[in-house]
């Protein structure tokens, strides 16, 4: 993945720009840089850069990217609609021990001498797929090249999302993302005129558009990858959550990587916040029928009972919004501090912390 000659020409003119204006003296964002970095301002900065690409210009086209995506070995892609399940042993007499979502990344530890099953490995799971539902060989690395996104991981503890790449003042936020929030990747670096000790990364969170500082986040290529039976409800398991609840978990936790769909309620061709909601409640024998459509009605409908967050449990619906109030996105809280939810076109059904966002209302459908 390289810089276009335009955003080339844009990054050196952004550098120049700064020099120019600040006639060669440094100046830093008191509170947001230190040691080194604070004491270098623009200095550092291009002392850093120039280090990574000395004189090579093709080098120099790449220096402020993430690495290109690696690719690993034996890699495989699930070629299923929805998802796969992944056994213990070599056949469908053995126990599901997780699910490969659609689009789910494995590598391939070993075939069987029919080659008929292979071994996998995807995240924390460890198994075994049927052949026929995954893209090996070159099909299976071209998959995996079409499909790895540049993602943005926050590596504090809870960071500001703005919608312009400065901290003049607070107006700005759109959002607080907590450590481990994966944001999908616009622009993996802005350098803000205004700042110049100060770089940013461009990226979604749901459906918005908007700035976080470079500093806390870590950026590289990813996928999706399966998800663990053993985990599937984690400590809430224990003998007080009900096997609806339990469902409700498992069946949701399948379609991890299911396509973001504005006004889609379907669990094979997408759906939207509300519509992933309440499609996994009818998969699982709850009905719908008087439950309102969107997440702004759901919140506010008489239906449900409001609970708190200490007292959440799986299955019970978590809602957000924008600064005002405003109810714009519902989830499927899981346990274990975590939630499920169709996070925008970018993402599609993702798992987050519960506090990725600050929530503004947890409500129970169920009992």
């Amino acid at each position: 993945m390289k810089l276009t000659g335009f955003k080339k020409l844009s990054l050196i003119l952004s550098i120049s720009l700064i020099v120019c204006l600040l006639g060669g003296t440094t100046y830093v964002s008191a509170g947001f840089l230190s040691g080194d970095e604070a004491l270098g301002g623009v200095s550092y900065f291009l002392e850093k850069y120039y280090e990574r690409v000395g004189n090579d210009d093709e080098g120099a086209s790449g220096a402020l990217l993430a690495d290109e995506v690696t690719i690993p070995e034996n890699v495989a892609i699930a070629n299923v609609n929805d998802y796969v399940n992944i056994r213990s042993g070599a056949g469908t007499s053995y126990g599901v021990v997780g699910y490969l979502p659609k689009n789910g990344m494995c590598t391939v530890l070993e075939l069987t001498e029919d080659n008929s099953w292979a071994k996998i490995e995807s995240g924390a799971v460890t198994g075994y797929v049927s052949c026929e539902y995954l893209y090996t060989g070159e099909e299976g690395r071209k998959k995996a090249e079409q499909l790895a996104k540049l993602m943005a991981t926050v590596n504090a503890g809870t960071v500001n999302f703005r919608s312009t790449p400065d901290t003049i003042s607070d107006d700005n936020i759109l959002a607080t993302v907590t450590n481990g929030e994966a944001l999908v990747v616009i622009e993996e670096t802005v350098v803000n005129k205004d700042d110049e000790t100060t770089l940013w990364v461009k990226a979604y969170l749901d459906d918005m558009e908007g700035y976080i500082a470079k500093r806390f986040v870590t950026v590289a290529y990813d996928w999706v990858r399966a998800v663990s039976m053993t985990s599937i409800v984690g400590a809430d398991s224990a003998s007080n959550l009900s096997s609806l609840r339990a469902a409700i978990v498992i069946e949701a936790k399948k379609h991890i990587g299911l396509k973001y769909v504005w006004g889609g309620n379907s669990l094979k061709t997408g759906a939207d916040c509300s519509g992933f909601c309440l499609a996994v409640y009818r998969a699982v024998g709850i009905s719908t029928k008087s439950m309102p459509r969107t997440s702004t009605e759901l919140a506010s409908c008489s239906k449900g009972k409001k609970v708190s967050l200490s007292s959440a449990k799986p299955g019970d619906l978590v809602f957000y919004g924008d600064k005002s109030g405003h109810v714009n996105h519902v989830a499927i809280y899981i346990g274990n501090g975590q939630i499920i939810h169709e996070a925008g076109r970018a993402s599609g059904c993702k798992i987050s912390s519960v506090n990725y966002r600050t929530p503004l209302k947890i409500k129970n459908f169920i009992d």
